[in-house]
């Protein structure tokens, strides 16, 4: 059975089923299933359920012995997991893969065991198990090179040069390898959707435009053959790198594809994730508090799943968010969470990344020997990984630094202040990056600079093209009102889960985590814990038991993904709903 099939195909299976009777339909059936594991993970999982009773079970093999495999028992437990994996359903999951690997029968399916190893992957990547998933995925690659799979062994050594490209984009040389010949048309447009995705994250930081037509080719290509996952996370990709060049437009469609694509499929890590890319260019775009509230939204869904990067970046977003809306302060919580998901999930590219946003933030709050700590440590970073993009970042919070505190002026420096040399630096620095343009900003604090120096000329320049820039910006945001209506219109559909087909088919778990907000009586609890209250005495203060407050907690904890009492205080804090002061 092939691990990848075009829509065409799908539809002629399914279009057979009411032809077929006895053996070939299930095996039609169970294929069906296995097909329609991302393209409709809930059907997939009812036409398994439905399937299962037809096949039987095996009888219970002699003590040393194995049972006897039951025919498509393997192939069908394994869509199942799959579709779980992607559902979030990680326990279900691991059981339906422990089952699948129970019935593995080589005689009449001969690759389901490196199929079986691909499906850990993901599995283990839904999980935040990263040595496990890359692990699982090498398995994979020596079980297709044994057993000769030649198009499977060229899906799985590119599927492994894509997740390494996530920490290792500068990696070139990992994109080498030889796509899959013609005799399985589904394998090449995969290997594709692989190759030009990997290909993608390596441009991505060196060249956003260029990035993001490759991610949307990889979209396109992932579509094709039911890769729904690659495809939603390319087009966020895309998206992103949209963005990242001032095409909000663009921006904005991808996003809104993407989260079409996500919703419909019900799965709570990607539905978090669009919504968290959705938050960020609010943010940019001046919705402030739409920005706020959705990213908080976002990290609530995501904290249901495990620690993740899309967590990491819906910390970051909302951070960036609180410090637009000069919150420093209750900026540096959510950031330092960020960080330390950067860090325990190996992104040192992003991780290079948000220390300079970190560094921006302690330096608004007053904290300037933490900020310039922050920027040695990315600093190092990018010298390490070539990340040559980043080095204005670091020129530019190096400007404000220096401008706000006192601080040792660098050696060599030719210019008047420290200030000056950083912010010049900036714009230097900047200007070498395909695409960038210097923000209003960033020439009102040179006109300043300039103009305390004693050089009008220069202030006066600088001060023409902040007003210019600032224009333009103005401009660039009234110019894309049908983006931000988009994007308003999605960042607050309450129904975005319950339209999924998972709700549909009545499953509660997606319904759960949209309901996911606190009551008035929760909120109440959580100032008391703020202030260190006992159970005793929140008891007494709320004028309710001991055990109603147990229970309160319970559900507090759930809906914050929290593992304690502190932990809940700044989770609530993080998602906004008690102020830092509390």
């Amino acid at each position: 059975m092939q691990l990848f099939v075009s829509d065409d195909d799908v539809a002629a299976l399914e279009n057979s089923l009411s032809e077929l009777r006895g053996e070939p339909k299930i095996a039609a059936t169970v294929a069906l299933g296995w097909h329609l594991r991302q393209r409709d993970s809930m059907r997939a999982l009812r036409l398994v359920n439905t399937v299962l009773p037809l096949l039987g079970d095996a009888p219970q093999a002699p003590p040393g012995q194995a049972r006897t495999p039951v025919p498509h028992r393997a192939r069908a437990a394994l869509a199942a997991a799959e579709a779980q994996a992607l559902l979030c359903e990680f326990e279900a999951s691991e059981r339906w893969l422990g089952e699948a690997r129970a019935h593995v029968d080589p005689d009449t399916d001969a690759q389901i065991e490196g199929d079986a190893f691909l499906v850990e992957s993901l599995l283990a990547k839904t999980r935040g198990q990263r040595e496990r998933e890359l692990a699982a995925v090498e398995r994979a690659i020596e079980f297709y090179a044994a057993s000769g799979a030649p198009e499977r062994l060229s899906i799985a050594r590119m599927w492994a040069s894509y997740e390494r490209s996530f920490t290792q984009p500068e990696l070139e040389s990992s994109l080498g390898l030889e796509p899959p010949g013609q005799a399985w048309p589904q394998a090449g447009i995969a290997w594709d959707a692989l190759w030009s995705a990997a290909r993608a994250l390596g441009l991505s930081y060196r060249n956003p435009a260029a990035s993001a037509a490759v991610f949307q080719h990889a979209a396109d290509q992932a579509r094709q053959v039911g890769m729904v996952r690659l495809e939603i996370v390319a087009m966020i990709n895309a998206g992103a790198a949209r963005q990242g060049t001032g095409d909000y437009d663009m921006a904005s469609d991808c996003f809104d594809i993407a989260a079409t694509r996500a919703r419909a499929t019900g799965w709570p890590m990607l539905v978090g994730a669009t919504n968290t890319r959705v938050g960020e260019l609010l943010q940019t775009l001046g919705a402030f508090e739409e920005s706020r509230a959705l990213l908080s939204e976002a990290i609530l869904q995501l904290s249901t799943v495990p620690r993740c990067l899309n967590l990491a970046i819906a910390c970051s977003a909302l951070a960036q968010t609180l410090l637009a809306m000069d919150r420093p302060v209750e900026a540096l919580e959510p950031m330092r969470e960020a960080i330390a998901m950067y860090r325990e999930t190996g992104f040192s590219h992003t991780l290079a990344l948000n220390l300079i946003f970190q560094a921006r933030g302690l330096a608004a709050a007053g904290l300037p020997s933490e900020a310039l700590a922050v920027l040695d440590e990315a600093q190092a970073m990018i010298d390490q990984l070539q990340l040559d993009t980043l080095h204005a970042g670091v020129s530019d919070v190096l400007a404000d630094l220096h401008h706000r505190f006192e601080l040792p002026a660098p050696p060599g420096m030719a210019l008047p202040t420290a200030a000056l040399h950083f912010g010049e630096d900036t714009l230097a620095r900047g200007r070498a990056i395909e695409g960038w343009k210097a923000p209003a900003r960033l020439h009102a604090f040179l006109a300043e600079r300039w103009a305390e120096a004693g050089d009008h000329a220069r202030a006066y320049e600088h001060a023409r093209q902040a007003l210019q820039a600032k224009e333009q910006e103005s401009t660039q945001k009234m110019n894309y009102p049908l983006a931000l209506a988009r994007l308003r219109r999605r960042g607050t559909r309450p129904s975005d889960v319950d339209a999924s087909p998972a709700a549909a088919a009545g499953d509660e778990r997606p319904r759960r985590q949209a309901g996911a907000t606190l009551t008035p009586k929760e909120r109440s609890i959580l100032l008391l814990l703020a202030r260190n209250y006992s159970n005793k005495e929140i008891a007494k203060a709320i004028a309710t038991s001991d055990e109603t407050v147990k229970w309160h907690l319970k559900n507090l904890f759930n809906k914050l993904g929290a593992g304690s009492r502190k932990h809940a205080v700044t989770r609530a804090r993080t998602l906004g709903f008690i102020s830092f002061s509390s």
